[in-house]
């Protein structure tokens, strides 16, 4: 009768190993080690990417620095330029607004009657412009009025012995020979109208047997000078 196979574990428990041919406690620190140098590579990369970042921001604010004196050359030219500009639209818009009253005075003198004697012919003058700045009049004067037009009026006075002539007068001024100088507004209102008659009386004399003559005064609206470039 044969005897059965005995099995004995003859191996302490401090002396078993693990059945991997790589140990634990060998790839650990193989492993911490890789780690540590994958971070100093990347803190490596970083820092020099930083390095790098400095180095350019150092030079923009170096070249802004150098730029800086002719920058603010660049910036008074153009403000200068501003004014210039500002000042010539304003010239140009005063020039545009110029009108010349040659031609209504020659067509007046052909078609003054005869027996109409005149005493004044003007142009009033137009109030001083106010140039101070509308939003704070504290502020530097504007270079031109802010509005664009400026009214024009013709007036004439004289005398005549009888009131057919001043008729007529009036008649030949309505008419189309004057249309580029004269108004002629009589619906609009009375402050506008064209022709006004401010008066139109018999003159008093110093002598009883002189004789009285008739006095007129009259203004027309001229075309409006317009202030546009």
């Amino acid at each position: 009768m044969k005897a059965p196979n005995l099995h004995l574990n003859l191996l302490r428990e401090n002396e078993k190993v693990s059945s991997s041919p790589v140990r634990l406690r060998v790839m650990l620190p193989i492993l911490t080690l890789l780690l540590c140098v994958g971070c100093a590579l990347w803190w490596a990369m970083l820092f020099t990417q930083l390095l790098l970042l400095r180095a350019k921001v150092s030079s923009a604010s170096a070249d802004l620095d150098g730029k800086k004196a002719a920058h603010s050359a660049i910036l008074a030219e153009m403000a200068k330029a501003r004014d210039q500009q500002a000042e010539l639209d304003q010239l140009l818009a005063y020039k545009n607004g110029r009108r010349t009253y040659g031609g209504l005075l020659a067509q007046l003198a052909d078609v003054l009657p005869m027996r109409v004697q005149l005493t004044s012919l003007s142009i009033p003058e137009q109030a001083p412009m106010d140039l101070r700045n509308p939003l704070n009049p504290r502020l530097p004067a504007l270079l031109g009025p802010t509005g664009t037009t400026e009214r024009v009026t013709f007036r004439l006075k004289g005398r005549t012995a009888k009131s057919a002539p001043v008729t007529t007068l009036m008649e030949s001024l309505e008419g189309s020979a004057f249309k580029d100088w004269l108004v002629i507004d009589k619906a609009g209102p009375t402050a506008l109208q064209s022709p006004r008659v401010h008066s139109f009386k018999q003159e008093a004399t110093a002598a009883p047997d002189a004789k009285r003559l008739l006095a007129f005064d009259v203004e027309y609206r001229c075309q409006d000078r317009r202030f546009e470039k």
